[in-house]
């Protein structure tokens, strides 16, 4: 990213915040402060080395994004202590670190994701600047909660576990209500979609990331999310997104998974606390476009 288009970026930062941080909208604060907080997860807002991001800093601050996230993570019995942070990282990501069982945003990570979205919606006029904001942010702490949750919780992986953990992040964004699923499932999509798999002409050593291309990330995450609510996503198939022959057996896939966290997880579920967290409405109208 450019010095200019940086600085560009975070002069956007505390309106695009205001209407796009997942789980911290204007619309959730008539409820989600009627839910518990998670005694074990405690949070930390880290001030920036650097002035530009500042206003980032302030506005997650300002905005209580990480007092709504000890509530949205009310249902889940957490065997230790989770430290859930905010802070300048000197690169872009967001990760779960098990040495000291935190949860880190970069505020670098933020920027990011907001230059990443279409000024106002993308060229098929599905994916709006909103929904591709909060859709990747939500999708990318979901995903961070996977890694937590396979080790706080002692859960066996076969395979990749970034795989699982993407996964994971797709199942947990289908436990929402419908819209605020398909709000996640898109914009977690089109960020995948606007990043370019190896060239063929790549040394093979590019394909020896932990992580899956985009392209394959992005095709699981449709698949998980047709497979489980084909009705909501009829959509993708139909604009394209989702290829049909691959759809044919993504509900087996869905069922599957399904199956995995049934056994895994749920049992480290507060049943009553997760109705509560499922219906309260975490985004703004904007953003469930």
């Amino acid at each position: 990213m450019s010095r200019v288009r940086a600085m560009q970026c975070v002069r956007l930062l505390p309106l695009a915040l205001t209407l796009a941080v997942a789980a911290v909208s204007s619309a959730a604060a008539q409820n989600w402060e009627s839910l518990p907080v998670n005694p074990r997860v405690s949070i930390a807002y880290i001030p920036p080395a650097s002035e530009r991001f500042e206003s980032v800093y302030e506005t997650l601050k300002g905005r209580r994004v990480l007092e709504e996230l000890q509530r949205f993570l009310a249902p889940l019995h957490l065997p230790y202590p989770l430290l859930l942070q905010t802070r300048e990282c000197g690169f872009v990501n967001a990760f779960y670190s098990p040495g000291n069982r935190s949860l880190t945003i970069c505020y670098e990570l933020i920027a990011e994701i907001i230059d990443s979205a279409p000024e106002t919606v993308s060229e098929d006029g599905f994916v709006t600047h909103e929904a591709a904001i909060v859709g990747n942010l939500v999708g990318v702490v979901l995903h961070e909660g996977g890694h937590m949750m396979f080790d706080m919780l002692q859960v066996p992986v076969f395979g990749r576990e970034e795989d699982a953990a993407d996964q994971t992040a797709s199942f947990l964004a289908l436990q929402f209500n419908k819209d605020v699923a398909r709000t996640i499932i898109k914009g977690f999509a089109y960020f995948w979609a606007r990043e370019k798999d190896p060239a063929g002409s790549s040394p093979m050593a590019v394909w020896s990331d932990e992580h899956g291309t985009a392209s394959q990330r992005m095709y699981n995450a449709l698949c998980l999310a047709y497979g489980g609510d084909p009705q909501t996503f009829q959509e993708f198939v139909d604009r394209g997104w989702l290829p049909k022959k691959r759809a044919e057996h993504c509900g087996e896939e869905f069922v599957q998974l399904k199956r995995a966290f049934a056994t895994t997880i749920l049992p480290f579920v507060d049943r009553d606390l997760m109705v509560q967290v499922q219906k309260a409405q975490w985004l703004t109208p904007a953003e469930l476009k």
